[in-house]
Parts: structure tokens; C-alpha cells; sequence
């Protein structure tokens, strides 16, 4: 050791330490290290417990959102395949019939009422369909 020491002291690389001391560790009580390992297998079968449960809760949350992925996509093409197509004919024939004095206001506003809430429901439905999506996509892109 060069340098200098703890006394301020200016040391040179001569060397000048004559002793040595050597530690060896025997344990006395054996039963403190089996309950160590015993408690560290224990909470290896808790962490393993709680992997499966929340795997299982993972793949119950995909199926359900899955599920209900596929309603709306139900709905969408049911109102894209007949129910918009119903509104706007209603809305057409709502007016003609306005138009021509066959219907009054009342009944109008009742049928062109009745055309906004089936597009109403159908964008509602869209916007399920996208929070369904995004809820697949936050599940299987973690």
C-alpha cells in the first residue's frame, strides 16, 4: 500500500504489514436458514397462484370484450344494412307527405324524430364498436 495513511502519515510501496485475519462463517442454528427456504418455496407457490389467477382473469377479460366486440359489429351491420336505409326512407317520405299537405307538423316532427334516433343509435353503436376495439387492442398490446 502506498500513500498516505489515517496517522497523515507518507507511506512508500515497501511492504510493512506482517498479519492477516480470515473470517469463516459455520452456522450454529440450521433451523433459521430451513425456515428461510421454506418461507422463500412458500411464497414462490403464492407468486405461481397469483400468475394463474390473473392469467385467468386476463383470458376472461379478452372473451368478454371479445363478445362484445362482435355485438356491435352485429349492430353496425344491421344498421348498415337495412335501418339507415329505413331512416332515410322515412325521413324522404316525411317530407314529401309534409310537403303535399297529407301529413301535419306534429306528425313531421314524429317521423323525422324517429329517423334522427335510428342514426342516432347507429353512431352510438359505432362508438361502442371503437371503445370495444380499443379495449381488445389495450388487452393483447401490453
Amino acid at each position: 500500500m502506498r500513500g498516505v495513511g489515517a496517522n497523515n502519515k507518507e507511506y512508500n510501496s515497501v511492504p510493512r504489514f506482517q498479519s492477516v485475519q480470515v473470517g469463516l462463517g459455520i452456522p450454529l442454528f440450521r433451523n433459521g436458514q430451513k425456515a428461510l427456504i421454506n418461507a422463500s418455496k412458500f411464497n414462490e407457490q403464492v407468486v405461481a397462484n397469483d400468475y394463474e389467477v390473473n392469467l385467468k382473469n386476463l383470458e376472461t377479460a379478452y372473451k368478454t370484450a371479445l363478445v362484445q366486440y362482435q355485438k356491435n359489429e352485429a349492430a353496425i351491420q344491421y344498421f348498415e344494412t337495412s335501418a339507415l336505409k329505413n331512416a332515410a326512407l322515412i325521413t324522404t317520405t316525411a317530407n314529401k307527405q309534409f310537403g303535399n299537405g297529407d301529413i301535419n307538423y306534429l306528425e313531421w316532427v314524429m317521423l323525422i324524430n324517429q329517423s334522427i334516433e335510428i342514426q342516432s343509435n347507429y353512431i352510438e353503436a359505432v362508438r361502442k364498436l371503437n371503445e370495444a376495439i380499443i379495449y381488445l387492442n389495450s388487452l393483447t398490446n401490453n
